[in-house]
């Protein structure tokens, strides 16, 4: 007898033109909000980048800053500088996959996608361990100071994440830094496929927002 292939799940894929910070974060919250109201909805993946540098920081650090420069996120994490990288974000229900249970396997999950994408454009990089990550109190850089699961390459992180969690299901955001010689468009596409395989997905649209 032959091995039963793993079923495959559907997703909702959104590849957005770029646009000003402040309405990607806006889109995130309210695409996240119409899926914890829809107990039918598809988990998502949404790609995405900026029109101009912009700086975000995570939502429990929003209320401390008197910055109309800076964007608070849904997520979490300190402060992430954007113009040179893609972003990604992923909506979902815990049990949409076996790692989406708890914050750090999921985590981890959605960077070893991070890596294998990058590994399909030729970029080798390494997970930052639960052992060398350090905890701080203050707000920081979060490219300056990885923590466990974070992408680095060459000793320096390219790619982190923050989550927002809530009984109907969780956001995940991430950002990955575009290294020399590596199109967004390059990037972009190598992500989706590593999303594909990693987490079984069909993909039922490829809509724009």
């Amino acid at each position: 007898m032959g091995h039963r292939k793993k079923p495959m799940t559907s997703w909702r894929l959104i590849e957005s033109p770029p646009a000003e910070i402040f309405f990607h974060m806006a889109l995130d919250r309210e695409l996240f909000e119409k899926f914890a109201e829809d107990s039918q909805a598809l988990p998502m993946l949404r790609i995405y980048r900026v029109t101009e540098p912009a700086v975000t920081v995570g939502r429990s650090w929003g209320s401390s800053l008197h910055n109309d420069e800076v964007c608070v996120r849904p997520t979490g994490g300190g402060l992430v500088r954007h113009g040179k990288d893609l972003i990604y974000s992923v909506i979902a229900r815990r049990d949409s996959f076996p790692t989406f249970g708890r914050v750090r396997t999921s985590y981890l999950s959605f960077h070893e996608a991070v890596q294998e994408a990058l590994v399909r454009l030729g970029i080798e990089t390494r997970l930052f361990r639960c052992d060398e990550a350090k905890i701080s109190r203050n707000l920081s850089e979060c490219f300056k100071e990885p923590v466990a699961t974070d992408v680095l390459f060459e000793e320096k992180k390219i790619a982190g994440g923050g989550q927002w969690r809530r009984r109907e299901g969780f956001l995940h955001q991430g950002s990955i830094q575009l290294l020399q010689g590596i199109s967004f468009e390059g990037m972009r596409e190598a992500l989706k496929d590593a999303f594909e395989r990693k987490f079984d997905i069909v993909w039922s649209s490829n809509g724009r927002n």
